[in-house]
C-alpha cells in the first residue's frame, strides 16, 4: 500500500512561541528574561513552586512551566531579602524554562532582577491561578502532541471523519467537491495535519495557509467557505474512518463481502480503511457515503456480513440435520 504520511512529531517549544501565540488566552506580559524567548518547553504539565520554594529544589523540573500564584509569592515576599535572592538564584541554577506569575500580582524586584541575571523568561497573566493552568495544559497538550502531514482530503461526512487517499490525479479533490454539494463539510484538501491527542483518538485540520481552499483540475484553487458558506467547513474533526481511491486494475481481490476490518497505522493509531475501486462512470461520493453510515452502523455494533455469515451457518445447520 502506498505511503500518504511524513511524520513531524514535535514535542518541543520554544518559550516565544508560548509568548507570541495571538489564539491563546494566557494575556501573558513580560516582565523580565528577554534574552531566554529560545529556552525549551518539553513538558506539557505544569509545576507550582511550592516546595521548591522551601529548599527542596530537586522538585524543580526545568522541562515545565513554573507557576507563582499567590501563596507562592505570599510565602516569598515574607522572607528577608538575601534569603529570596539565594533561594531563585539556586532556583535559577535548575535552569527553568520560565516563570508566570497568575492573578496579575506583582512581582518581588528580587524576582525581577534575578530572571534579567540568569535569562529566565518570567511572565505575568491576570487570570486565576487554577484558569491559568487549565488553559496552558490545554495549549501544551495540543502544540507538543505527535503529528504528522497526510496528502489526502479530510471530510465531514454524517458527522464521520472521512480521510480519503489516493494517488495524485485518481480524483480526490473532485469527489470531495461532489460530497460537498451534498452537504457534508471540508476540514482540509491536498495536506491534511494529523494530531494524536489521545492514546488511540487522531484529530485532522488544515494549514493555516490553505484552509477553506481545493484545487480542482481545470478550475484551479477554488474557496469553499466563499462558495458554499460557513456550513460547509470545519477547522477541526476527530478522525473515523480511511478510504483510498486505487485504480480498479491494481487491486488482484477487490473485496466483495467486507468480513474482515483492514486497518491503516497513523501515528501508531490503528484506524478503520477501505479500498474504493476507481472506474469510469462509478459514483464515488455515494459509495464513500454509505461507507460513513456503515461505520456508523459497526461502531454501533452491527455488522452487516457477519449477520450475513451467521445467517448462512444456521442455515446450513438446519439443512444438514434434515
Amino acid at each position: 500500500m502506498t505511503s500518504y504520511s511524513e511524520a513531524t512529531i514535535s514535542n518541543v517549544i520554544d518559550v516565544r512561541e508560548l509568548f507570541e501565540n495571538p489564539d491563546r488566552k494566557f494575556d501573558l506580559q513580560l516582565l523580565a528574561g528577554e534574552n531566554g524567548l529560545t529556552r525549551k518547553i518539553k513538558d506539557p504539565h505544569i509545576q507550582k513552586l511550592g516546595l521548591v520554594l522551601a529548599g527542596e529544589y530537586h522538585y524543580l523540573d526545568s522541562h515545565r512551566i513554573q507557576i507563582f500564584g499567590n501563596k507562592e509569592l505570599t510565602y516569598l515576599r515574607g522572607l528577608k531579602k538575601e534569603v529570596q535572592q539565594t533561594i531563585l538564584r539556586k532556583m535559577g541554577q535548575k535552569n527553568p524554562c520560565c516563570y508566570i506569575i497568575s492573578r496579575g500580582m506583582r512581582a518581588p524586584e528580587t524576582l525581577i532582577d534575578t530572571c534579567n541575571i540568569q535569562d529566565i523568561p518570567l511572565f505575568r497573566s491576570p487570570l486565576k491561578t487554577s484558569l491559568l493552568i487549565d488553559y496552558l495544559n490545554e495549549f501544551l497538550k495540543e502544540r507538543m502532541a505527535p503529528t504528522t502531514t497526510v496528502h489526502g482530503v479530510l471530510l465531514d461526512v454524517f458527522g464521520v471523519g472521512v480521510l480519503i487517499l489516493g494517488k495524485s490525479g485518481i480524483g480526490k479533490s473532485e469527489c470531495a467537491l461532489d460530497l460537498i454539494i451534498r452537504g457534508h463539510r471540508l476540514i482540509s484538501d491536498d495536506v491534511v495535519k494529523i494530531t494524536q491527542m489521545e492514546p488511540t483518538t487522531l484529530y485532522g485540520t488544515s494549514f493555516n495557509l490553505i484552509q477553506n481552499l481545493m484545487e480542482i483540475r481545470g478550475l484551479g484553487i477554488i474557496n469553499i467557505r466563499d462558495l458554499f458558506g460557513v456550513e460547509a467547513i470545519r477547522k477541526k474533526k476527530k478522525l473515523d474512518l480511511v478510504v483510498e481511491l486505487v485504480d480498479w486494475l491494481s487491486i488482484e481481490k477487490p473485496e466483495r463481502l467486507g468480513l474482515d476490518q483492514k486497518t491503516m497505522k497513523i501515528l501508531n493509531v490503528d484506524m478503520p480503511f477501505i479500498q474504493i475501486p476507481v472506474t469510469p462512470g462509478r459514483n464515488l461520493s455515494s459509495i464513500i457515503e454509505v461507507a460513513a453510515r456503515n461505520h456508523i452502523l459497526r461502531v454501533s455494533g452491527i455488522h452487516t456480513p457477519l449477520e450475513l455469515e451467521k445467517k448462512l451457518l444456521k442455515k446450513m445447520q438446519e439443512d444438514s440435520r434434515g
